[in-house]
């Protein structure tokens, strides 16, 4: 976590003080070896505990995603194996100490694996992770959509401060979604700026011309994941909440031994 000056305010809890990290808009464990040097990797402030808990929560998702994703895709190359190396699998020379971290961070992910049969026809499958079309499939593995929540509202946060100096506060809120296909509608395409972080990587941003300070993204991770996010008044943001369509997926009960959210995050 490099240190950040001359800021004063985290741009996620929005808390004051000088003790700030530059913490990366896109996450940086999320760049594929593929990711070119010239690539602009925006920072944004970040009290230490936002930083801590975001990072590892990045982390905690690529564990799981990087697996459902095709590793010889240009837009996912190395993430598999990032992954494999910090489950411990084909890494030499690992003192004792760090080969059992690794070890039980291996038992874990297995014990979250669900038989594919389970799973299948239900819903909360999320769109663009998984095997390519055809592909025999054995195993599933749950990702919590709150986490994916949490890091697209991450991002549309930076991105907010990285291009108009702007933290996110009342009386203006955020909600997120996923999207099924990269493509964006016109004319919103047309309308909006496009920012490449690398290959498969980029996210657009369109603006109300009636209020600057209303916008939506659209966020395109590997080629494969498509989140989105509004930013509008949050009683506008209430009033559509009523009409939109609940999320659905496996239960708490279905997965005991899933990856869970920390409670600083869900409050922040």
């Amino acid at each position: 976590m490099a240190a950040i000056a001359g800021e004063h305010r985290c741009v996620h809890c929005l808390v004051f003080t000088d003790d700030l990290t530059a913490d990366h808009v896109f996450p940086k464990s999320w760049y594929p070896n593929s990711t070119g040097s010239a690539v602009q990797r925006w920072t944004a402030p970040s009290c230490p505990d936002c930083n801590r808990k975001l990072g590892e929560l990045e982390k905690d998702l690529l564990m799981r995603m990087a697996l459902c994703v095709d590793p010889k895709s240009e837009s996912a190359s190395g993430l598999a194996d990032k992954v494999f190396r910090s489950l411990g699998l084909d890494v030499q020379g690992l003192t004792p100490e760090e080969a059992g971290h690794r070890d039980r961070l291996l038992t874990k992910i297995r014990s979250e694996l669900m038989p594919r049969s389970q799973v299948a026809g239900r819903p909360g499958a999320i769109p663009g992770l998984g095997p390519p079309e055809g592909t025999p499939v054995t195993w599933s593995i749950p990702i919590p959509w709150a986490g994916l929540a949490i890091i697209t509202e991450k991002i549309a946060r930076g991105c907010e401060y990285k291009l108009r100096q702007r933290f996110l506060e009342t009386p203006y809120g955020i909600r997120t979604w996923i999207s099924e296909k990269h493509e964006v509608p016109e004319p919103y395409a047309s309308k909006s700026q496009l920012f490449d972080f690398g290959p498969g990587c980029s996210v657009r941003r369109l603006f109300a011309t009636e209020d600057p300070r209303i916008a939506l993204y659209w966020i395109s991770v590997w080629n494969a994941l498509h989140l989105g996010a509004r930013i509008d008044l949050e009683n506008e943001l209430k009033s559509r909440d009523t009409a939109q369509r609940r999320v659905e997926g496996l239960q708490p009960e279905e997965t005991r031994s899933a990856m869970r959210i920390s409670s600083y995050l869900r409050e922040h």
